[in-house]
């Protein structure tokens, strides 16, 4: 071991320092490369993320299947008994060395969820997993990202950005907002986003200068990475009450006779601020976690019946449909025809803009 290399202590004295001691329950984004030289690999931060939990919290990660336009989409060798409380299935995921580092220990659960399963380590883990079997989307009802809020816990990204966070989508299902597209029942799969395209994704600086600002997120350096921690609540909380404001917060939509994603995404993530400096509610998590129990039919995607052509954001015709760059990719479109700035399918009938 080089002396450079970041050990299974400096991780545990860089989690205190984002404020997580045992027990703790912590959902988990990770690059083990963005530690730099680590000892022993992702062992050493699995480790960690067991010493920072403590015998009675939890770290869970995600072991995600590779996209719906891939051949590696869904889980195979549970298919034939899927529901069940957790999954027996010890097919890799397909979201980084640690990931795999914890699938592979020999106390892991893992989440029944063909495309979006997580797995976990510590005597908590069972409790933020064993719900997902009775979700009908991967965010949804009894999903591992509610049941965080129920325990108090924390989302931690190591060495990635808010880009990586999925529990935007738990806020997205629970208000059943109009951009959803749930495309895949048999495999409770949903893509989140076809009418629009996210803040998150195209510009994350913003977004974490916003939940910064909020009093929700905290930095540290451990290594080479930028590790953040943000309260699974307050997060929960703040998402709550900013859709409520505007359902379209967390995507990118034409405005009146023009269609400019960043200044689009200035303005609303500035909305977001504003809303939760005035109306904040520490305890608006709690509804969201009633709200995601109560039934309710997925938004389905639909490709417009009839398109306007004089949108700002309408491309023409590709591949046999109208397109639209404020649009993302369409489900049945892999990624080998599909750059990031190809504009997506049109789908006017659910935009939230009007011609004037």
């Amino acid at each position: 071991m080089n002396q450079s290399d970041v050990t299974t202590a400096a991780i545990v004295q860089g989690l205190e320092r984002l404020g997580l001691r045992p027990p703790c329950h912590l959902m988990v984004h990770a690059s083990l490369s963005k530690f730099g030289q680590v000892a022993d690999g992702a062992t050493t931060v699995v480790a960690a993320l067991r010493e920072t939990a403590g015998a009675d919290g939890a770290a869970i990660i995600p072991s995600f299947r590779d996209a719906i336009r891939s051949e590696h989409y869904a889980l195979q060798q549970c298919r034939s008994n899927c529901p069940q409380t957790l999954c027996t299935s010890h097919e890799r995921g397909y979201t980084g060395a640690i990931g795999e580092a914890v699938r592979q220990q020999p106390d892991a659960v893992r989440s029944c969820h063909p495309t979006h399963s997580w797995v976990g380590i510590g005597a908590g883990a069972a409790g933020l997993l064993d719900g997902h079997h009775v979700s009908r989307t991967p965010c949804g009802t009894e999903s591992p990202y509610f049941r965080l809020m129920e325990q108090s816990g924390a989302i931690l990204l190591l060495g990635v950005g808010v880009n990586s966070i999925t529990n935007v989508h738990a806020v997205e299902d629970a208000r059943n907002v109009p951009y959803l597209s749930a495309i895949d029942p048999p495999n409770r799969h949903a893509t989140y986003t076809t009418s629009g395209r996210r803040i998150q994704y195209r510009f994350p600086e913003m977004l974490h200068t916003t939940l910064e600002s909020a009093g929700i997120l905290r930095a540290t350096q451990i290594g080479a990475a930028t590790c953040l921690a943000i309260d699974a609540r307050g997060f929960g909380s703040f998402l709550w009450v900013v859709t409520e404001d505007d359902p379209w917060c967390l995507v990118l939509r034409p405005d009146g006779d023009t269609y400019e994603p960043e200044q689009d995404a200035r303005r609303k993530t500035a909305r977001m601020g504003e809303v939760w400096r005035r109306d904040a509610d520490q305890d608006a998590w709690q509804q969201l976690l009633e709200s995601s129990r109560r039934p309710r039919e997925p938004v389905l995607f639909q490709p417009a019946a009839t398109v306007h052509t004089d949108c700002p954001a309408y491309r023409g015709v590709v591949r046999s449909h109208h397109r639209c760059a404020a649009n993302d990719i369409p489900p049945w479109e892999s990624f080998d025809e599909y750059s990031f700035d190809e504009p997506g399918v049109a789908t006017c009938g659910q935009c939230n803009w009007r011609m004037s």
